[in-house]
């Protein structure tokens, strides 16, 4: 039988995301089905498919528990998944960005304040000199409760600070005025780089998301910078099949702002070759489990 992959999505883009659909045929020349499934269908029979590829379930930050139930109930049945558990479970909270700090990657500057706890936004902020500050939750995407403040003024987003806290953490960093210039994602796949792109704020935002009109273009990159972000790939619990790393440029160095291993847009109309290189990376991990 012709081995099936279920690429995963949300009830938003039930046949996945534009940019996603390009993996379809590229999996189909290497023998391989891909077939979109929303993740809380309960008329979905995972057990049925030969591997399962996260892709573009972009509300589970609105559904944690149900998300993490559902990932748990994929890893227990004993699902390959792509990225692996170990990799989507370490990745699902953006508290990472401490352990990899710890090892050594150039990570933007970030405070974690865990679930449930009543920080002084302000004090921490003002103890590192920071006087603008972005605050967002641990468990987000999309901007999602992202907001860029002044220091002076954190104690006007005390509620939505308690809100995020009341079932997630939440993470203070300086706000780079280098984000106007453009946030750079590099994306790779088994570990070998790709393809990257510049995304672009409007002029007076400082979210580079497409629903909040920015921009995006297709860049070349110098091999140092290519290596500074191969290090952060290689961070990851184990060599993820797609990752795409993005950051700023400050003062010469690459500075990690997110290692996107869970479901990240990986733009693969930026490049020609990129759909292919995605689903020979898919083929290499269900081939090697036969």
């Amino acid at each position: 039988m012709t081995p099936r992959v279920a690429l995963v999505t949300c009830g938003a883009f039930p046949t996945l995301y534009e940019d996603d659909l390009l993996l379809i045929p590229a999996l189909a020349a290497l023998g391989l089905v891909g077939e979109p499934r929303v993740w809380n269908d309960p008329a979905v029979d995972w057990s049925s498919f030969d591997a399962i590829v996260i892709r573009s379930p972009w509300d589970y930050f609105e559904h944690v528990a149900e998300f993490r139930g559902w990932l748990q109930a994929r890893v227990a049945g004993r699902a390959l998944l792509c990225n692996s558990g170990d990799v989507l479970a370490w990745n699902f909270d953006k508290r990472y960005l401490e352990e990899l700090a710890s090892a050594g990657v150039s990570v933007v500057p970030t405070v974690y304040v865990a679930r449930g706890e009543r920080p002084d936004v302000a004090a921490l902020a003002g103890a590192r000199g920071w006087k603008e500050i972005v605050i967002k939750p641990s468990i987000s995407g999309g901007g999602y409760r992202t907001h860029r403040l002044r220091v002076d003024a954190a104690g006007a987003h005390a509620a939505e600070v308690e809100g995020i806290l009341h079932d997630r953490g939440l993470l203070i960093q300086p706000f780079l005025p280098e984000i106007a210039e453009g946030e750079l994602s590099l994306m790779f796949f088994d570990g070998v780089f790709s393809h990257a792109v510049r995304k672009r704020p409007v002029p007076g935002e400082y979210r580079v998301q497409s629903h909040f009109d920015g921009t995006t273009e297709t860049v070349d990159v110098d091999s140092t910078l290519v290596e500074q972000a191969r290090v952060c790939v290689l961070a990851a619990p184990s060599l993820p099949v797609y990752a795409r790393v993005d950051g700023v440029i400050k003062d010469g160095q690459f500075l990690l702002m997110e290692l996107e291993v869970f479901e990240p847009l990986m733009f693969l109309s930026s490049h020609p070759e990129a759909p292919a290189r995605f689903a020979r990376a898919v083929h290499t991990r269900w081939a090697a489990r036969l």
